[in-house]
């Protein structure tokens, strides 16, 4: 239709149809070029990379129950919070401690396709799920133990220690010997206490880190003597042991009659490793 009102006829309607046609086909082309580019361009991009889960979340996922348990131990090295889950396994019918054995792996949240290491332990029944996140040996790296024993105050416990060299965990057997290790940071010094019966007598150990090698600096002994009369009766003899010369040698030795008491004083001064004696 021209702008007269008038519709075109013969040879300019012919014209004008030549003008118009294809510049619609430019524009249909044009149109899907652009299409087509920004498809090429969608299919040839790669993905968006995904976030890695934190090492709380990657724990929050975790199976913790009668067979399975899951913690965290942030080393304070390179690879940082690492993920630890223990699995129970069979049982140990032949064993001592009437438990199962378990298996404890130990994973970087930056990489879960496989462990970085496994150990393998056994354990007492009641000791499952009893896990201690420590530094152990005072070097600034967090370590962690896991309870093989629970008695009825005495627990033993297996630790391993952080190696930020290698990036691994190393078990220390000599855990193995601390009834309820309590750990002081200050005095770099680890006090064991196994309770021997109601009348708090036992053994109490001090342990020291000596040229990276974990050792019993101090025994100190409470126990029942030969002169005791009956259960009501008790006479008690307390031995102090020090390592002198890379051996645990006695050095100090009293009695104390029955109803006395008085061990409880005498082994408190022993607990500190700078008290030698009233006459030495």
């Amino acid at each position: 239709m021209r702008a007269d009102g008038i519709r075109p006829y013969g040879k300019e309607r012919d014209f004008v149809n030549k003008k118009i046609i294809p510049w619609a086909l430019l524009c249909a082309l044009l149109l899907g070029g652009c299409q087509w580019g920004e498809e090429a361009t969608a299919a040839s991009s790669p993905p968006p990379e995904s976030v890695p889960k934190t090492a709380q979340e990657l724990l929050e996922e975790q199976t913790i129950d009668d067979t399975h348990d899951a913690f965290l131990v942030d080393t304070g090295g390179r690879l940082g919070a690492l993920l630890v889950t223990v699995e129970r396994g069979e049982e140990n019918s032949e064993g001592e401690l009437g438990g199962y054995f378990v298996t404890i792996s130990v994973w970087d949240p930056q990489n879960m396709e496989k462990p970085i290491q496994t150990m393998e332990s056994e354990l007492e029944y009641a000791a499952f799920k009893h896990h201690d996140v420590v530094d152990a040996n005072f070097d600034g790296y967090q370590d962690f133990g896991y309870m093989w024993f629970i008695g009825n105050q005495p627990t033993y416990w297996d630790y391993w220690i952080w190696n930020e060299e290698t990036g691994q965990f190393v078990s220390e057997p000599e855990f193995r010997s601390i009834s309820s290790p309590v750990f002081d940071a200050e005095t770099k010094e680890i006090h064991g206490w196994a309770r021997e019966s109601g009348a708090a007598d036992g053994v109490n150990t001090i342990h020291k880190w000596v040229d990276g090698e974990l050792v019993c600096v101090r025994r100190i002994e409470v126990r029942k003597t030969d002169s005791s009369d009956g259960p009501f009766d008790l006479a008690f003899v307390l031995i102090v042991q020090d390592r002198i010369d890379g051996e645990l040698t006695e050095v100090f030795r009293t009695e104390f009659p029955a109803g006395s008491g008085g061990y409880f004083e005498e082994r408190s001064k022993w607990e500190d490793l700078d008290y030698h004696g009233e006459t030495r």
